[in-house]
């Protein structure tokens, strides 16, 4: 299926699907979100340098002709959403394409990534596989960000 049109938290969103696996949320690309404008710049500026990596997905990948389709619906709209973004920005807006992953969450993230470090570390002397995976289960649990 070339768009796939879901319900999503009561609204419908489009998702497509190019030859290389990434799925595209095509409505997220054009609905503002508020975010400072500091972030909204950095979103701006991490998904510019991306374009270039967008422009060689039909070379680079194992391209089928439903997918250069769809990578040509895909890629326009990108490229004009990333032009709207400048001036978004100016009134500390984004899209929900580019900002659905915050510094806050890379943060949790970060976080997480050392407290899960050091549940393995607390758990490593526990040589019995099924008392490890039950204990490992637990402390992550506790520690998950979301």
């Amino acid at each position: 299926m070339l768009i796939n049109i879901s319900q999503h938290t009561g609204a419908s969103i489009m998702r497509v699907k190019l030859d290389n696996g990434k799925t595209y949320d095509i409505a997220a690309m054009f609905k503002p979100t508020k975010v400072s404008r500091s972030e909204a710049w950095g979103f701006f500026r991490g998904n510019l340098s991306a374009w270039p990596k967008g422009l060689m997905i039909p070379v680079e990948s194992k391209t089928t002709l439903a997918g250069l389709f769809k990578w040509l619906l895909v890629f326009p709209l990108h490229t004009l959403s990333l032009l709207l973004l400048p001036f978004l920005w100016l009134f500390g807006y984004s899209t929900y394409a580019y900002a659905f992953f915050t510094k806050d969450d890379a943060e949790k993230l970060k976080d997480y990534r050392v407290n899960l470090q050091k549940v393995y570390e607390d758990l490593s002397d526990i040589e019995d596989q099924d008392e490890f995976k039950r204990r490992l289960k637990e402390e992550i649990a506790k520690i998950k960000p979301y």
